[in-house]
């Protein structure tokens, strides 16, 4: 039995090469036009098959043909023939998603995971760091961070909120200090923090040079992965499902956990690995197992963001070793400066977002009055009539104002018949997609710039659900509070 879990996210594709209308057609046999319509139908023919092969299987996929699969099922070999047979008959190719992950869950060591929000606002400024030289820190609207959110993903060493920053203090862990990320938001929020820890690990064991692909888009990850390769020699030392994969698919992104020297560790309770690299980027914090069940004993960290890491004595086979690198700070001057702002703003905290329905209706009027190019006429007061006791009742005041219309140049408002139509779609994706209702269902009433849906739930919150994760990305207590907020985007 494997000491290790896998799983694999596929796909069928074409092969991923970007060809012009001059590569694909010299003889200009075809028009521009009807070459884009061709190759619009040979994709749809590819989700096609692509899911017609995954029902076959008994698996299922999402709209567009991705497919999860448990690696350590027992039938797995027989499945990957399958699928490896299907694309051979079709003269298609594999592209797929690699991930392992240790099954013992007890270590000495935990990297910090963090959370990535598309939602959140983020600015920046430049400061000296402890050399003197200019460096970037970050900034943010912090009232836009959802409120669960405990560690927020920040180039570097991640960012984590109050609680967590006072329970390393009140508890003296060492090798760890932090500074204010600055907030530049118009409301009282959670603070956010941004990590110093000054002992690095020298090395770490990671999954550099193991991903590949055969396409020309990607040059540097044209690497031999054919048997008999250097590549597929490191596969084989792995083991698991890689080596078949390799000889599967023309791309396979491969992400191993890593691993630490376990005769490098420093004696204190933070430490850190960091590569930054245009192939390649990994960075964590790293807690001693002591410290991470204090913070978990004391509630400033839920498990979700602890992942425990296994130690090494020799090198281990398959594996690359990357050197570290040192991360720059801030001075600590800067350090100062920015304490004596926090501990400004908490003297004299920002008003709460608050926003009744007169006060956001009434912006909404002033911006229809400013900007009437951007809204239309109010619906109609007879289909008003029939929202009563639907999901809609609660918007019924803001058609009455404008049936839909650009709150800002981040939101629209939905007309009501696109609302419904758009909710109907949405209801559809999260059945097929097999997601958890109570996370992302309900009316979906505005569109975001990039795509995301602004969703009324059942309890009358409004959540911004991410078009690419699914995942709440933002949230307001009321309807009120997000037209107040989208309104005032543009301040």
């Amino acid at each position: 039995m494997e000491m290790f879990e896998e799983h694999l996210l596929w796909i069928l594709d074409h092969k991923k090469d970007t060809l012009r209308y001059e590569e694909e057609v010299p003889d200009g046999s075809i028009t521009p036009e009807e070459w884009v319509a061709r190759n619009l139908k040979r994709d749809k023919e590819k989700i096609r098959k692509n899911m017609e092969l995954v029902r076959a299987l008994g698996l299922r996929c999402n709209s567009v043909g991705w497919c999860s699969l448990d690696l350590n099922r027992p039938d797995r070999d027989d499945l990957l023939d399958r699928i490896h047979a299907f694309a051979l008959k079709e003269g298609m190719y594999l592209r797929g998603y690699y991930t392992r992950w240790n099954a013992d869950a007890e270590s000495e060591w935990y990297l910090l995971e963090s959370e990535h929000f598309t939602g959140v606002d983020w600015d920046c400024a430049t400061v000296k760091d402890r050399n003197g030289n200019p460096l970037t820190i970050s900034e943010v609207y912090a009232y836009k961070i959802p409120r669960h959110a405990q560690v927020l993903w920040e180039r570097g060493l991640p960012c984590v909120n109050g609680k967590f920053r006072d329970c390393c203090l009140r508890n003296g862990f060492s090798g760890v200090d932090f500074y204010w990320i600055r907030d530049i938001g118009r409301y009282r929020a959670a603070q956010f923090f941004g990590l110093i820890i000054d002992p690095m690990v020298p090395e770490f064991a990671c999954d550099r040079y193991l991903t590949y692909s055969d396409s020309r888009d990607t040059p540097y990850k044209n690497f031999d992965h054919s048997v008999g390769s250097p590549l597929y020699q490191r596969y084989l030392a792995l083991g698991g499902a890689l080596p078949k994969l390799s000889q599967m698919f023309y791309d396979l992104h491969v992400d191993l956990p890593v691993l630490l020297p376990g005769n490098r560790m420093p004696d204190t309770d933070f430490a850190y690995i960091s590569c930054w690299r245009a192939d390649y980027v990994k960075q964590y914090a790293l807690i001693r197992k002591r410290a991470a069940e204090t913070l978990l004993a004391e509630k400033a960290i839920r498990k979700e963001f602890l992942t425990p890491v296994a130690l090494y004595d020799a090198e281990p086979e398959g594996y690359y070793i990357q050197t570290s690198e040192p991360l720059p700070y801030p001075s600590a001057e800067v350090v100062r400066q920015l304490e004596a702002e926090y501990e400004k703003l908490m003297q004299n905290p920002r008003p709460e977002r608050k926003a009744t329905d007169k006060e956001a209706l009434k912006q909404f009027r002033q911006a229809k009055r400013l900007r009437p190019e951007n809204f239309g006429k109010g619906l109609a007061g007879k289909v008003r009539a029939t929202l009563a006791a639907t999901p809609y009742e609660r918007l019924s005041p803001y058609y009455a104002v404008s049936d839909g219309g650009y709150l800002s140049e981040e939101y629209q408002f939905l007309p009501y018949a696109e609302s419904v139509k758009e909710t109907e779609d949405f209801a559809a994706k999260i059945a097929k997609e097999q997601l958890l209702a109570d996370r992302c269902a309900g009316t979906v009433i505005a569109k975001g710039a990039d795509g995301d849906w602004v969703v009324v739930c059942d309890d009358g919150s409004v959540r911004r659900i991410s078009h690419e994760t699914m995942d709440a990305d933002e949230t307001w207590e009321t309807v009120a509070q997000f037209f107040s907020d989208a309104l005032s985007d543009d301040d």
